[in-house]
């Protein structure tokens, strides 16, 4: 997944929004599907004489890779417009191409536009029955269907999001005597009931945090491998809850106990509150709840005094 201005993308989601917003534009727009192979391009304006062609990294790519990535995918698919010119007539009948679209959603660099005038010369000159004399070949980035996307995002049900969460994580915990130090000092002062101080109990909350901290990040290691789109989800929620408890924290009256207890609750109730998190099982969701709570005990955005 790569981060947008309209949440995470990969190829197949971007060429889905992208058919969504022609289909809706054009009423004579026809997607190739894929079966038995979609000739080279992703669909076609009948009476419009244009074709699309999508193209999105599965991942972020430092510019040079994408550069070159976005001028290969175009070099590679204006040459299937030769190698198909038989069966691509078949399907858009006497309609000539005027324009051949490359859409993605962010130019690497401008160079790719004098890459497309040296292909665009060469489609031309190759004397292709279906293409025009003006063919020309476009580059277009998100910002040019950025308000299509959006709507359709809104007639799907989508949640949109329009504050930056470009690569929001969880950083992987690590056990520091810093971090050791701070659980035994909290959990010290938890441990104290009707003011009698109690060991044996103070050394079990350190073993179920140190628990709680280290083993309790594995299942969002998961959810980031299986679904990186719902582990940036949790990752901004869980994020912007953290200023929340520090700042809770700082002004807390009453017990300690009781401050955990709230921050737990309140975090399993944000999750819930979210239509793709709350889909997660509850036990994941507490476990995920149990692991942050360590991890702020452990990494003092939590004060316990």
């Amino acid at each position: 997944m790569i981060h947008t201005d309209v949440g995470p993308l990969d190829g197949d989601k971007w060429e889905s929004l992208i058919q969504a917003v022609f289909k809706k534009k054009y009423d004579t727009y026809q997607d190739m599907v894929a079966s038995p192979g979609d000739l080279g391009i992703e669909g076609f304006v009948l009476d419009g004489g244009i074709v699309i062609q999508c193209y999105c990294p599965d991942e972020h790519y430092d510019t040079k890779t994408l550069h070159e990535k976005q001028r290969d995918k175009i070099t590679k698919d204006i040459k299937k417009l030769s190698l198909n010119e038989k069966e691509l007539i078949k399907h858009i009948g006497d309609c000539e191409i005027t324009q051949w679209l490359f859409i993605t959603p962010r130019i690497a660099k401008h160079d790719i536009y004098a890459h497309a005038r040296i292909k665009e010369e060469e489609v031309k000159n190759a004397g292709l029955d279906f293409i025009a004399s003006n063919f020309q070949i476009l580059v277009k980035d998100l910002d040019f269907y950025i308000q299509d996307i959006r709507q359709q995002q809104m007639v799907g049900g989508e949640q949109l999001s329009f504050t930056s969460h470009y690569g929001e994580v969880i950083t992987e915990p690590e056990l520091t005597t810093e971090y050791d130090n701070n659980i035994k000092e909290k959990n010290e002062i938890r441990s104290v009931v009707n003011e009698v101080y109690k060991p044996k109990n103070h050394s079990r909350l350190n073993e179920l945090t140190k628990k709680n901290y280290l083993s309790g990040y594995d299942i969002l290691r998961r959810i980031f491998t299986q679904s990186p789109e719902l582990y940036e989800r949790i990752a901004k929620l869980v994020n912007n809850f953290e200023d929340d408890v520090e700042e809770l924290s700082m002004t807390w009256e009453e017990s300690p106990q009781k401050l955990v207890g709230w921050v737990e609750d309140k975090l399993i109730e944000r999750f819930c509150k979210d239509p793709h998190i709350s889909s997660i099982e509850h036990e994941d969701l507490m476990s995920i709840t149990k692991h942050m709570v360590a991890r702020w005990i452990a990494e003092c955005p939590m004060r316990i005094e």
